[in-house]
């Protein structure tokens, strides 16, 4: 009686097990190069993104109160060399409640001064409830802390 063998024979085994090795092979080289271009592209934004922002700056030159019209004037500065987009502004009591917008927030060229309005009325009633006014960009911010103006 005659025993025979059976299964795959050697020559059909290795074709089968190079053939999953390329496709493994294409597969995670296709997936790497995928991820290296999204990486890529996200570095590439960033670094775009950080270099812009280098040359941004925004200073706030000035805040006045007016109480007899309830209003504050906030002068703000462009000391970039980038054109700044004012994104937020807000001027706080010492309890922490900011006072509302009276204008809208400006585009400041290089070198460009503009003024945000603030209405005070019920946020800030003596010099000594202000606190802080806080103006950015996207790009840049300032804090000023000190006494305003018409104090």
């Amino acid at each position: 009686m005659k025993l025979y063998h059976k299964g795959v024979s050697g020559v059909v085994a290795a074709v089968l097990l190079i053939a999953i090795a390329l496709i493994l092979i294409v597969s995670v080289s296709s997936w790497l190069t995928v991820l290296t271009q999204d990486s890529t592209t996200t570095i590439t934004n960033s670094t775009s993104e950080f270099v812009n922002c280098a040359a941004s700056g925004i200073v706030i030159e000035d805040v006045y109160m007016d109480f007899s019209s309830n209003l504050s004037r906030v002068s703000v500065r462009n000391t970039g060399r980038n054109t700044e987009n004012i994104v937020s502004a807000q001027l706080l009591n010492t309890n922490g409640q900011a006072a509302p917008l009276n204008s809208s927030l400006p585009n400041l060229t290089i070198g460009d001064i503009k003024t945000v309005v603030f209405s005070i009325n019920g946020t800030i009633t003596t010099c000594s409830n202000f606190s802080q006014v806080r103006v950015a960009s996207s790009c840049a911010s300032d804090t000023y802390k000190q006494r305003p103006n018409n104090c």
